[in-house]
């Protein structure tokens, strides 16, 4: 079922409107907007689909006590409640009702608060979140508060088994573990969680009833990025996992901005030399067949100056695009620089070298790139080293002297070393 939808409950037209569009715009998804409770309920039941979060005003004129909000939670829908007033008994009575947060209407930041945090929730729902405890009633109320932020959650009664459910699941994002369980510990399953998932990979927050600062100390000391005293108020529980889980998307986009090419999306010349220098071990190790092959569109320059920088970008784009849905999943696709491209695939068969490569400079041909309301032709030249040489360097230079022979012959064809 689709529950894509987000019901967006205010009286007053204009934070609706700026809440809304701030919503679709930087979420993306489908915005619903009321104004009472009654035009609440007629949103929830129309027979579309249902909404999978609701921002909800606590003061609606025909709700003044928060009757909304205790609608929409009736209904099953998780609710982010935004309020004018705020005080600690209503704090508590919110908490109480298990609502996802609160945000009082203060200042910009807050919208910018709320915005975030609707995007954050729904990120989350592609994040796998594994909780480890022997206590069912402990473990049940993690996983139900995780389950609230929209987490996929996976549970483990005891160390072996989180380390089990971890291998069988491995991008799992955060673990949630006790201490105290039978037969291993957490400290001890933390260690060998860190042996094949690294922090930034894999956070881990170690929580206990007993054992203070040098159990904090201990936990983090053996890998955990974070640790929680039990009992724990649920706001510090959700801020502690919602800055891991920020912690992991940071590092993952720094990695990107590192390894990824801006423009195309695709592979940079810095992660082809070093994925490609895994690979050439490897293949020389287990004497494989190592292929490399340097691809340039013909006559770039001409495109940039006949359909203007844009349509330069346009083709680039759709040329990686186009390689990479070509390729094999394990072939190492990158953008060398400018208009250049390289491959790299390991255990190719000799036979099928040539017509692999010839394919994909066929494909390229044939694309139809429009910019502009024009159709730009496109072709490509390939220069391919099959085998494995002295270095992957060599290889290279190889491939971009039959690259070189390539451009001699005529262009928009394969010649292979």
């Amino acid at each position: 079922m689709d529950d894509s939808r987000i019901l967006v409950v205010e009286d007053s037209k204009f934070f609706n409107s700026i809440v809304s569009k701030a919503v679709r715009e930087r979420v993306g998804a489908e915005v619903v907007s009321a104004f009472s409770l009654a035009e609440t309920m007629n949103a929830v039941s129309d027979g579309g689909s249902r909404f999978g979060l609701a921002l909800v005003d606590l003061v609606l004129p025909d709700a003044p006590n928060g009757e909304a909000v205790n609608w929409l939670q009736d209904q099953g829908i998780p609710c982010i409640v935004f309020t004018g007033v705020f005080s600690e008994d209503l704090r508590e009575r919110l908490l109480a009702e298990h609502v996802i947060d609160y945000v009082v209407k203060e200042t910009p930041s807050s919208l910018n608060y709320l915005v975030d945090l609707v995007g954050r929730l729904y990120r989350n729902r592609n994040t796998k979140v594994l909780v480890v405890d022997d206590s069912r009633t402990a473990r049940r109320y993690t996983a139900d508060l995780l389950r609230s932020y929209q987490f996929q959650v996976f549970e483990a009664e005891n160390g072996e088994a989180g380390l089990g459910v971890l291998a069988e699941t491995p991008d799992i994002r955060l673990v949630i573990t006790d201490y105290n369980m039978p037969g291993m510990d957490g400290v001890e399953m933390v260690k060998r969680m860190r042996a094949t998932h690294d922090q930034d990979r894999l956070a881990i927050i170690g929580v206990s009833s007993g054992g203070g600062n040098a159990l904090s100390a201990k936990f983090i000391k053996f890998g955990a990025n974070d640790f929680i005293n039990k009992p724990f108020l649920r706001e510090e529980f959700f801020c502690r996992v919602m800055q891991n889980v920020r912690v992991l998307d940071m590092v993952e986009r720094l990695t990107e901005m590192a390894t990824k090419d801006a423009l195309t999306g695709i592979h940079n010349r810095r992660f082809f030399f070093e994925a490609g220098e895994t690979l050439f071990a490897s293949a020389k190790r287990d004497q494989v067949a190592l292929t490399a092959a340097m691809i340039d569109v013909d006559f770039f320059k001409k495109v940039n100056d006949t359909y203007g920088h844009d349509g330069g970008d346009a083709v680039l784009k759709r040329v990686a695009a186009l390689l990479r849905s070509l390729c094999r999943q394990t072939d190492v696709v990158a953008r060398f620089g400018g208009e250049e491209f390289a491959i790299l695939a390991v255990n190719m068969d000799d036979g099928a070298v040539h017509p692999f490569f010839d394919k994909l400079r066929a494909a390229l041909e044939s694309e139809e790139i429009v910019h502009a309301g024009r159709r730009i032709p496109v072709t490509a030249s390939f220069g391919v080293c099959h085998g494995v040489g002295t270095s992957l360097e060599t290889m290279l230079k190889t491939a971009d002297e039959m690259l070189y022979r390539a451009k001699q012959n005529g262009r928009n064809r394969v010649e292979v070393a």
